[in-house]
């Protein structure tokens, strides 16, 4: 009898083993595949996100390809036929017109052209910075800055904690463009009347924080309205923070005190 249950003994004790064995494998063979499928789901998104980096660049590339362009023929065509213009008109003489109301409306030309030539020249300058190219960022924030600045209905500061690290001329148009869409959205939507620049150099990062005296955005009223139909300037702006691995965050206050922070690494 002793002789039979050792018999029986010894083929249940293998089998009981070959199953746990068996269910170890499994479990182990199931953990190995659920972490290769992560790896390459993972993967994956991290290719998808950069093909769709890349589309957003090559878009952004795209425009500002279209804005040069543009800044270039107001600047050389329009800019010198305006010249010309003014500089025909500038030899007419008083004494030329023989009506005393002809010279007002003379007098009312060359003004209107000096104030054309002017905004083209400005808006050449806004669509292609020439000011990046030559002297950097900062001095090109400094320039936009002092351009804004039209006391007592608008006052801008600037104060950079630095030097500011350099970026590649690409990273620092990005960066100015969103500067100028921000403050744009400013002046259009939140009534401000102060407004001031501060970029802060930190170990591996830029910050630039606008502060302002208007009524502003709070983050989840900037996501809100990011995901909306009517946000096409502040997905620019994402889009340009993505390209740049930046982040942005808005503060709104009761005591105006508004301010946004954008932090983009320095070091990637």
């Amino acid at each position: 009898m002793q002789t039979g249950l050792i018999n029986i003994s010894s083929f249940i004790i293998p089998g009981i083993a070959a199953m746990v064995f068996l269910v170890i494998t499994i479990i182990l063979f199931v953990v190995v595949y659920q972490r290769r499928t992560l790896k390459l789901q993972l993967e994956l998104q991290l290719q998808k996100e950069e093909q769709q980096n890349q589309l957003i660049k090559a878009a952004i590339q795209s425009e500002e390809t279209e804005r040069g362009r543009i800044a270039a023929e107001l600047h050389d065509e329009v800019g010198a036929l305006l010249s010309t213009v003014k500089l025909y008109i500038q030899q007419i003489q008083p004494h030329h017109l023989k009506d005393p109301t002809k010279i007002g409306t003379l007098s009312n030309c060359k003004e209107l052209l000096d104030q054309t030539v002017v905004t083209v020249r400005n808006i050449s300058a806004n669509m292609q910075p020439s000011t990046i190219m030559h002297f950097g960022l900062e001095s090109a924030i400094a320039n936009f800055c002092a351009k804004l600045n039209q006391p007592p209905a608008l006052e801008t500061a600037l104060t950079v904690q630095g030097p500011l690290e350099k970026l590649t001329a690409e990273n620092e148009l990005a960066v100015y463009r969103i500067v100028q869409e921000l403050t744009n959205n400013i002046l259009k939507h939140a009534n401000a009347s102060r407004i001031q620049f501060n970029f802060i150099q930190k170990s591996g990062q830029s910050e630039i924080i606008i502060e302002h005296n208007g009524t502003g955005l709070s983050q989840q009223e900037f996501e809100e309205k990011l995901f909306g139909i009517n946000g096409l300037g502040l997905k620019n702006i994402q889009n340009r923070l993505n390209i740049l691995k930046g982040n942005i965050s808005f503060r709104k206050t009761t005591n105006a005190a508004d301010s946004i922070t954008v932090s983009i690494p320095t070091n990637h």
